[in-house]
């Protein structure tokens, strides 16, 4: 129950005992005065404590936000946590959240009202709103300081309050949009730090590869192939990440000059990894990516299940760029050919759920190498 109900009701009842006392059940004004103020001091007082245990229980919710934000390690998990600490904050009827990037939003046609909120807030003009017949809608953008790109817009639609936000909620989207606008930054810098990191693996990479004749780009097709069948699959941000490092190192025990299959590799290469559990998933993908599906393949016979989900992932991958690239080029086959012949060991050669993934991914992976590889994509509409 709310304050204002509270001293609503005390003041009822108060007014109720004097009326009785007034028609004749105690006969003294005195009395009657006393019951009076007895009932309001006490309406205040519970008033006064049921105010403060809202104050105290918006001010946890905010706390809870706010710790939330700050456990953010990646751009999903941010938005995740902002919607959260919205719905925590908020003391209207909130009916919709939604945490927007301006340059990649997606409007559907039959709700535009959200790509005009965006529009309006990324104007900086602070807290937007946009006030329907039913429901009012509201907007902020937050921005990474330091930051001219990196941008999101904070937005949620609630039921019609003509009073308008209760100063007390845009104090405390404001605090949020602050705290999240620092973690922001902070995934930025991140970004960047593993941008740059990622392009000098991959120079050193290719440095390896430049060692074998035409196997140069080899692990960073792989790595592009593999990203989308993991995306496909539905790995997890951490899967994602092993797969990924996995797919570009794949080969590391390999280059020399000859890139005839030599069953030592995965196992040389797998020793480079440390033995820290943080570099399992990587240092098995590695490892077991050459294992085949019946138990055929090396280094140790492997089958099915027992072959780790990135290694098999992996498998296809890297069996399919070397079928559309490695290959001489008087043999190389289109990706459609590619995956014909893929299917066909589905079973034997390669997990059944990453050969589907590839059926319904192979215009995107086709798309997303003609970007990287052009010559190779003329080749393949030729």
């Amino acid at each position: 129950m709310q304050y204002r109900h509270i001293v609503i009701s005390g003041f009822t009842l108060t007014a109720l005992l004097v009326a009785v006392t007034l028609n004749g059940w105690v006969p003294y004004w005195a009395i009657a005065v006393l019951i009076l103020a007895a009932g309001l001091g006490l309406t205040y007082l519970l008033a006064l404590k049921q105010k403060q245990q809202e104050y105290l229980a918006r001010q946890q919710a905010l706390v809870r936000a706010l710790q939330d934000l700050l456990k953010a390690d990646s751009y999903p998990s941010l938005f995740k946590y902002l919607e959260v600490a919205l719905r925590r904050v908020l003391t209207g009827e909130v009916t919709e959240v939604k945490v927007l990037e301006p340059a990649v939003a997606a409007f559907p046609e039959e709700n535009p009202v959200w790509a005009d909120l965006v529009n309006r807030a990324g104007a900086g003009a602070g807290l937007v709103k946009i006030t329907g017949e039913d429901e009012d809608w509201y907007g902020l953008t937050i921005k990474a300081p330091g930051s001219e790109n990196r941008e999101t817009v904070l937005c949620w639609r609630e039921k019609h309050n003509p009073a308008g936000l209760p100063v007390q909620d845009e104090e405390n989207v404001n605090t949020i949009a602050a705290a999240a606008s620092q973690v922001l930054a902070r995934l930025d810098q991140q970004q960047r730090n593993e941008q740059f990191l990622n392009q000098l693996l991959q120079i050193t990479i290719k440095a390896g590869e430049d060692q074998v004749p035409g196997f140069s780009g080899h692990s960073q097709r792989v790595a592009l192939i593999a990203d989308i069948l993991g995306q496909q699959l539905g790995l997890d941000e951490r899967e994602s990440r092993d797969l990924h490092y996995a797919a570009l190192l794949h080969d590391i025990g390999r280059y020399k000059v000859s890139q005839d299959v030599d069953e030592d590799h995965p196992v040389t290469g797998a020793r480079a990894f440390p033995a820290d559990d943080e570099w399992n998933m990587i240092r098995e993908a590695v490892q077991f990516h050459h294992e085949r599906y019946d138990g055929n393949g090396f280094p140790e016979g492997r089958k099915m299940t027992d072959i780790p989900l990135l290694a098999r992932i992996l498998a296809v991958a890297d069996i399919f760029d070397g079928l559309t690239a490695l290959t001489p080029e008087e043999h190389r086959l289109s990706p459609q050919q590619a995956y014909q012949a893929i299917q066909k060991a589905t079973g034997s050669g390669f997990d059944p759920l990453v050969v589907v993934a590839l059926k319904d991914s192979l215009a995107l992976i086709q798309e997303q190498l003609a970007l990287l590889t052009p010559p190779a994509a003329e080749e393949w509409q030729g």
